[in-house]
């Protein structure tokens, strides 16, 4: 019946199949002729008390049959039922009940010894045989009227009614009978809590089709084994099932007298399960209550592999937009806040006008009334929705923001992992890690087995920051009232501390003992033995910092945080703190000089076969760039893409092409980027693997197709040895001259430091370094440099080898990308913006003399680079890119300017008495990179030390290819000042993890 509302389907249904069963528990049923004269006579005896049009009544109840005809009862009398789980706590139901002011209160449980707020109490039965049936002048409802409050917390805990009018459960009811074959003969289950939305929806399509409601028993909604039998048992053709046992009923024994057809869920993200053997079809269901019950809805297709989750179409007249902050929509394929419209929206929050206004909003722009979830999502190239989970539900780990939901769906793909939720815990953003609760496919697999293997799973498949940092194995994954994951409950145990270890077996001696108390109350827990690595138990560079404090002080020896790198077990560290002497000394961890020599090789089976196409570097077809989603590179790109016709290629670390294409939207966003994503491709890599660790046959096809090749790609960290920065940075580079040379020959534009010149004054004697000097005369200050530096000298020295042997090559030295011109964004994450930040606080500088870290603007550097590579004279040579003689400027000097233009006052500090004022304080933000500032590299002086009266740099070459250009170095003026300050100081929060592409 189109069009019609469902207490109208109902009475066709009652003339239909009168003696057809309507709904059944365990005690009882009743035919739809027995259920429509029970429900007369409680709607009779609601009217008898006044009840009616515009009251709302607390139907306090379990699933049951006399639910179900309490919920038709109070329909038929005109006003809106609120269904209140009796298994609430008392606090809750009292909160529910008090907020529908309600006239009386319909009772449908078996326990007489709930608590109820004092009112008129009246139990199913009672209102059953003293009801005389519905009045003749009773008020019928209209579609305009409320027929059900459902309460919801949302986020605050506290609950709040949601008002669904009865044309908008109508036309869902409608739409979903339509589309998936509800009528006369079907079964269906009643699964849901009865304070869920679902229920009503189990209830109203059965009722509205005039097939049969199955109450499922409360002893088995949790087992998907005895679901089955239920739905085999019973032959019930249509159930719902929260989607937190989705995996697990469908990876079970299906018994062969199914009759089930479909399979709905809703409530949580759906992660990809394996399809194609199921006799039935599973439906996954989205919805917010505000949008009565549901919004979307996809029919997964019959699939073995692990397809990419989407949450389908909308339902019925549903419209979706995918929204910005300013309510405007956002191109397709880009994240953005879900918007619902039509004519399932419901009336608004009870009794609460300002809420109601505050996420209902009118949108002149689409001339519709909205509905704001809240929730993230995008839309796909196949026209479906996917949804990326909450807005507050999102975290920032180690400075990025990770979707809880996306570590889950990488934990279930593992064999081991039979259930599994992910949190976060942890107050400050600093402190925040990942915490996986598992449950164990094998509930015999001892825990730190169980452990051990999901992290090797996760190595492969997620970044470092994405790995859960702790695991918590349980028997089962805790479960609200609606049947979907606790999620409060797992924060709260997040939150707690697991019990200490009982004992240190396996730890040797007194020293791994201590070092072993360290780690568990850093990391959070105890699944490590004396061999494992500290980053591979959920260490990071911000809790390395943390514990090697905490070891020299339990210990009674000098520790560095290079040490977590260089001997990363319990056991390997103990033995090197027994070898120290009390002394002080300087650090000694500097590769000889024949190791670093040693590594300048190309890779294996280099030639160069040919020569580049004419117009390869002038008018390119086709780009290749790496390190898009760094600072410098997606600047770059954006340049690139101003300033050529090319497409542009770009290797990105991810988990996949979507996740990756995410990252670079949201930096684009951030740095205030338009990209034209049309001219771009993304293919997920890992650049030190064989073929740059993407697919084979677009590793060929790029080969053949890429005209030049831009690589920006670099691990930049100030705190790892060589030997952890080599993998990314000299392999990775290697890997690149190979792409370079494979298929055509394509010209390499490859972005250095100025740095490779490290300290080097020390030795040299020189005050000058020039483009084409020669770098191996300030090896010696680079062997004992920080491992960033050394990786990057043989990055460039592995180069230049390859361009004596006819490889096509331009390689710029960069100074600091301070900030971009125009927006005043910076990469405050990497240590020159760590030092802005803390002098910024604390209003205090260090006393250093002449340090100079070549400050420009990072849009000059992209337009400087852009210009000159498309010049085929300047192939083959070295270029200084940092500020002309006449504009750079020292540390003191920078902050001189800041204080004359930014009405910022400094005070100058000694240094060791300047980084007293930080060093033993984790929220600063250099603490992560304290031993750059406190560990003795050189004749008692740190690196940061070390680097005063530094080279002076020409950039003969640079001003040379600039002429005629257009392309001007920047003045540090006052408005541009500013608006680096402004960003610095909104962007306070610390990003612990210094891992980054530059």
């Amino acid at each position: 019946m189109r069009g019609a509302l469902v207490l109208d389907c109902l009475e066709r249904a009652v003339v239909e199949v009168p003696d057809k069963v309507a709904v059944v528990d365990r005690h009882r049923s009743l035919s739809y002729r027995e259920l429509a004269e029970s429900s007369d006579r409680v709607a009779g005896w609601l009217a008898s008390r006044g009840v009616g049009t515009g009251d709302v009544v607390p139907v306090l109840a379990e699933r049951s049959v006399d639910l179900v005809t309490a919920t038709v009862g109070v329909a038929k009398s005109g006003a809106a039922y609120a269904p209140v789980d009796a298994g609430f706590p008392a606090r809750r139901r009292s909160s529910m009940i008090e907020q529908c002011r309600p006239k009386v209160i319909l009772a449908a449980t078996s326990n007489d010894d709930v608590d109820v707020p004092a009112g008129d109490v009246v139990r199913i039965a009672d209102a059953v045989s003293q009801g005389g049936g519905v009045p003749a002048e009773a008020a019928t409802a209209t579609g305009l009227d409320a027929v059900y409050v459902v309460f919801t917390s949302g986020t605050t805990g506290e609950p709040k009614g949601v008002v669904v009018e009865h044309n908008s459960l109508a036309r869902l009811i409608d739409w979903h009978n339509a589309r998936f074959m509800m009528r006369p003969g079907c079964r269906s289950t009643l699964m849901a809590g009865v304070g869920f939305d679902v229920s009503q929806w189990e209830i109203w399509s059965a009722l509205a089709s005039g097939a049969t409601i199955h109450v499922v028993e409360d002893e088995i909604r949790a087992d998907p084994e005895a679901l089955l039998d239920i739905y085999a048992e019973q032959a019930l053709t249509h159930a719902y099932v929260p989607t937190a046992l989705v995996p697990r009923l469908v990876r079970s024994e299906q018994p062969g007298s199914l009759r089930l057809r479909y399979l709905f869920c809703a409530g949580e993200k759906l992660h990809p399960v394996a399809t194609a053997e199921l006799p039935y079809t599973v439906v996954d269901y989205y919805g917010p209550t505000e949008a009565t019950i549901y919004a979307t809805c996809r029919v997964l297709p019959q699939q073995r592999e692990h397809a990419r989750p989407s949450i389908g179409h909308p339902v019925a007249d549903t419209e979706a937009f995918v929204l910005d902050e300013g309510l405007g929509e956002v191109p397709k394929g880009e994240v953005g806040e879900l918007c619902l419209a039509g004519g399932g929206l419901a009336r608004g929050y009870l009794n609460s006008p300002k809420l109601t206004a505050r996420r209902f909003v009118q949108s002149s722009r689409l001339k519709r009334r909205l509905y704001r979830t809240g929730d993230l999502a995008r839309w796909l190239d196949d026209g479906t929705l996917e949804f990326l989970g909450r807005r507050d539900d999102q975290v920032k780990i180690r400075g990025y923001r990770v979707e809880p939901g996306d570590v889950e769906a990488a934990l279930l793909k593992l064999p081991e992992v039979r259930s599994a939720a992910v949190v976060a815990a942890g107050t400050a953003s600093a402190d925040q890690r990942l915490v996986a609760f598992l449950v164990p496919d094998d509930p015999d697999t001892q825990e730190d087995e169980l452990v051990a293997d999901v992290r090797a799973g996760l190595q492969p498949e997620l970044p470092d920051f994405m790995v859960p940092a702790v695991y918590r194995v349980v028997t089962e994954l805790p479960t609200a009232a609606t049947g979907k994951i606790d999620r409060i409950a797992l924060r709260e145990n997040a939150a707690t501390t697991q019990p200490a270890r009982p004992d240190r077996k396996g730890f040797g001696n007194e020293t791994e003992r201590a070092i072993s108390v360290v780690w568990e109350e850093i990391l959070g827990h105890c699944h490590f033995g004396p061999d494992d690595a500290f980053l591979e138990v959920g260490g990071d560079s911000m809790l390395a910092a943390s514990a090697v404090q905490k070891i020299g002080a339990r210990v009674g020896a000098k520790t560095h945080i290079r040490d977590v790198y260089e001997f990363p077990s319990i056991r390997m560290l103990a033995t090197e703190l027994g070898r120290r002497t009390s002394r002080r000394g300087a650090v000694t961890d500097g590769e000889p000089v024949r190791e670093l020599r040693r590594d300048i090789a190309l890779p294996a089976g280099f030639t160069v076969s040919g020569e580049p196409e004419p117009d390869a570097l002038a008018r390119p077809r086709h780009i290749l760039l790496t390190g898009a989603t760094g600072f410098v590179g997606i600047h770059l790109l954006d340049e690139l893409l101003t300033t050529t016709q090319a497409h542009l290629h770009l290797p990105i670390r991810g988990a996949g092409t979507a996740l990756a294409t995410d990252r670079l939207r949201r930096l684009a966003r951030r740095h205030r980027l338009e990209l034209d994503f049309g001219r771009i491709s993304v293919y997920p890599a890992d650049l030190p693997e064989r073929e740059l660790g993407i697919d084979e046959a677009d590793y060929r096809r790029l080969a053949e197709q890429v005209d030049l090749v831009y690589h920006s790609a670099s691990a930049v960290n100030f705190i790892q040895p060589y030997s952890f920065m080599k993998r990314d940075n000299v392999d990775g580079l290697r890997q690149m001259i190979a792409f370079a040379v494979a298929g055509r020959t394509k010209p390499l534009i490859l972005l250095s430091t100025i740095s490779v010149f490290s300290w080097g004054h020390l030795f040299t004697g020189k005050t000058w370094m020039r483009e084409d000097d020669d770098i191996d005369q300030n090896l010696p200050a680079v062997s004992t440099d920080i491992g960033y530096v050394r990786s990057k000298w043989v990055m460039e020295k592995i180069a230049d080898l390859a361009a004596e042997q006819g490889l096509p090559l331009m390689t710029f030295r960069l100074g600091y990308a301070t900030c971009h011109s125009r927006t005043g964004a910076c990469a405050d994450y990497q240590w020159w913006g760590r030092l802005v930040q803390t002098c910024t606080s604390l209003r205090a500088i260090p006393d250093l003399r002449e340090l100079r870290e070549g400050l420009t603007t990072v849009d000059y550097m992209a337009q400087a680079i852009a210009a000159v590579s498309r010049r085929p004279q300047a192939l083959g040579q070295h270029f200084n890119l940092v500020p002309s003689p006449e504009q750079a400027i020292t540390l003191t000097e920078f902050f001189d300017l800041l204080t004359r233009h930014c009405g910022q006052d400094f005070t100058v500090l000694p240094f060791k008495d300047w980084v007293a004022q930080w060093e033993q304080n984790p929220a600063a933000p250099l603490y992560p990179l304290r031993s750059m500032f406190t560990d003795d590299m050189h004749e008692g002086q740190s690196t940061v030390e070390l680097y005063q009266n530094t080279y002076r740099w020409d950039t003969t070459n640079l001003q040379r290819y600039l002429v005629s250009t257009g392309v001007r170095e920047p003045e540090f003026t006052p408005e541009l000042l500013n608006r680096y300050l402004d960003h610095v100081q909104r962007n306070q929060e610390i990003r612990s993890d210094l891992a980054s592409d530059t």
